[in-house]
């Protein structure tokens, strides 16, 4: 029998720092893996595709805002802004006026698209400056608030640039046909507004393309009867990460990735037409502990809340310091595997989770980890070897059985939910 043993140092391959003695667990984020989708992505916005592309309507490159709302979805907004922003990306996109003064207070140099409606603005906000420099981008959702938005600008000075939102079918928020034609029709009584993008959102391009072009041909009839209001450097944007990687008709003068930047959107894709050249993503992410403990049990011994698990053999069990309190699903109990790292070479296998998922501990099987002697040789085998063992409990593997997509799917959730629901007090480290 091989056998496989510690001491371990750092979690494979190695990437980053050592983690603090402190962290029971902490995110690795890989900002090349990140920077490489961005480009990919812009590729297929700005080249000529050999996908199902509309050439008539595709006559410049796509400009492309970056969205990285809810902190980057969990791995660190003002880190993965400033590799984007150096890597070209030419606007972000975040929902909250907390997300965007955070940006700001981090130095972020790059036009902001704020997509919830932001109704006030004094003088001492963190927005302020941008603002009056033209470089915030507003959204607008409804008539009263471009009226309170032409009154800030005019109360300070400047044209303000928004982004008029209409609602093609998401039903969420947003200007309805008639209200659209309406602002348009009355851009005299807002002098102090600049229209600077006209853009919907899509509710079904990663599962039902057919509505996607229904409200694709929507926004583009609403634009065409209120052509001449329209200015000629109007950015309209309609793809989110699913519409970008299906097809070009859908990049229009500006695309909107979030989830592909990060690796995932490909594989979450049903049926129906998808770019030809569109890349290959890499998953930028992976959530590590280490195994803290170790234990022999005899057969039938209940694991967990509820003894929902019952031992059909003698098993060592493992424990790892990260549950619910972390961000863990709860739906995952008895379910997920982590991937436990047997040597500084990357040997690994699969661990199933064991029962319930607690607030800070995992239960996982540890008895057929190889170089482990099996349960028949009796409890005098060493098996202390296995305490610091690294474990990734997200992979950032696309095959891995918990990869992102994959627990995610295991959990009737979806990669969104995944990344967004980590603790903030995990630590982010990132690979440059």
């Amino acid at each position: 029998m091989v056998q496989l043993r510690g001491p371990f140092t750092v979690s494979p391959p190695v990437r980053v720092e050592a983690p603090m003695a402190s962290d029971s667990s902490w995110l690795e984020v890989d900002l090349t893996r990140l920077e490489k989708n961005f480009l990919a992505l812009r590729a297929l916005a700005q080249g000529p595709s050999g996908g199902s592309a509309d050439q008539e309507n595709k006559v410049k490159p796509a400009a492309v805002c970056c969205v990285i709302k809810k902190d980057a979805y969990g791995l660190g907004a003002p880190a993965v802004a400033h590799r984007l922003v150096k890597a070209g990306c030419d606007m972000l996109a975040v929902y909250s006026v907390k997300e965007a003064e955070h940006l700001i207070n981090k130095s972020v140099n790059c036009p902001i698209l704020l997509l919830s409606p932001l109704r006030e603005l004094g003088r001492t906000d963190a927005l302020y400056r941008p603002a009056v420099a033209e470089t915030l981008h507003l959204s607008i959702h409804d008539l009263d608030q471009l009226q309170t938005v032409n009154q800030i600008a005019q109360t300070f000075g400047f044209k303000m640039p928004v982004h008029l939102y209409l609602d093609t079918g998401m039903s969420r928020s947003g200007l309805n046909a008639e209200q659209f034609t309406v602002v348009l029709q009355n851009l005299k009584k807002t002098p102090h507004v600049r229209i600077a993008g006209i853009y919907t959102h899509l509710a079904t391009a990663d599962d039902n393309p057919d509505f996607a072009y229904e409200q694709l041909e929507q926004l583009r009839n609403t634009i065409e009867q209120q052509k001449d209001n329209v200015p000629d450097d109007c950015l309209i944007h309609i793809a989110n990460s699913f519409a970008t990687l299906r097809d070009q008709r859908f990049h229009l003068d500006m695309v909107r990735p979030g989830l592909a930047l990060y690796g995932y959107g490909t594989e979450l894709l049903a049926p129906g037409p998808i770019l030809k050249d569109a890349p290959v993503l890499e998953h930028t992410t992976r959530w590590v502990t280490r195994v803290n403990h170790v234990q022999r049990y005899p057969r039938w011994t209940p694991v967990g809340y509820g003894s929902t698990h019952k031992l059909k053999r003698n098993s060592v069990i493992g424990v790892i310091p990260i549950g619910y309190g972390d961000g863990y699903p709860l739906a995952l109990g008895g379910k997920a595997t982590v991937r436990v790292f047997l040597d500084d070479r990357g040997s690994h296998f699969d661990a199933p989770v064991l029962g319930r998922v607690n607030m800070d501990q995992l239960s996982i099987d540890l008895t057929d980890a190889p170089g482990n002697p099996s349960p028949e040789e009796g409890d005098n085998q060493d098996i202390r070897w296995l305490i610091n063992a690294p474990v990734h409990i997200y992979s950032d593997d696309p095959a891995a059985p918990n990869s992102v997509p994959n627990l995610a799917k295991l959990a009737q959730s979806h990669p969104y939910e995944v990344l967004c629901r980590l603790s903030m007090h995990l630590p982010r480290k990132y690979t440059h």
